[in-house]
């Protein structure tokens, strides 16, 4: 005859197991860098483009791409925020570099609505600046929206960007710094960064 208390301990590990969520399914997180449509950026209109579609498909790597870089031979990145950004978080941006660059924009990726779209529009939509040796400097109004799920953060910005673009030798253009300006009492960009730069 079999002992059933020979199979108490099998039990009591199945309960275990059923209990603490193992075979549960998870919630599935947004896919960061789920498209790309990254062009060489020949030139600086180009760069506007992919700063475009990268918030637009969500892809983190090509984000990054839009900025200067020392590994390509141009000065590194450089953020200055907006009067409005320092005023919410006087010490996050001292040190604001390309990675903290791409960190905020993962981290505002990883908690996008389900089926959200960031989307971002300039105006003039096109460079027309003239380059002056191997620099372009290109202003413009920004309008930019992230249907994130954070609560108690903004989800849209507008205001007033300056990019200084820079050329390399292989003739590619890159952001190798961005001014943001609050404009009136708007969200600017530099809230949204400091909002997102952590988790």
């Amino acid at each position: 005859m079999i002992d059933p208390r020979r199979y108490l301990p099998l039990l009591a590990a199945a309960a275990m197991l059923a209990g603490c969520g193992l075979f549960e399914t998870r919630t599935p997180q947004n896919p960061v860098n789920a498209g790309s449509s990254f062009e060489p950026p020949t030139t600086p209109t180009v760069v506007l483009r992919n700063l475009e579609s990268a918030l637009n498909s969500a892809n983190a790597n090509d984000y990054r791409k839009c900025f200067s870089d020392t590994v390509r031979g141009l000065p590194p990145f450089v953020f200055i925020p907006s009067a409005q950004g320092v005023a919410a978080a006087p010490t996050t941006f001292s040190n604001w570099g390309i990675a903290q660059e791409e960190q905020y924009i993962l981290n505002i990726f990883s908690e996008l609505q389900k089926g959200g779209v960031c989307s971002v529009t300039f105006n003039p939509s096109d460079v027309t600046e003239v380059p002056i040796s191997d620099s372009v400097q290109y202003s413009a109004h920004y309008a930019v929206s992230f249907p994130h799920s954070r609560e108690n953060a903004e989800r849209s910005a507008e205001g007033l960007l300056q990019f200084t673009m820079r050329q390399t030798k292989q003739n590619e253009w890159y952001i190798s710094t961005w001014r943001d300006i609050a404009q009136d009492s708007s969200t600017s960009w530099s809230l949204i960064k400091a909002r997102f730069i952590s988790r």
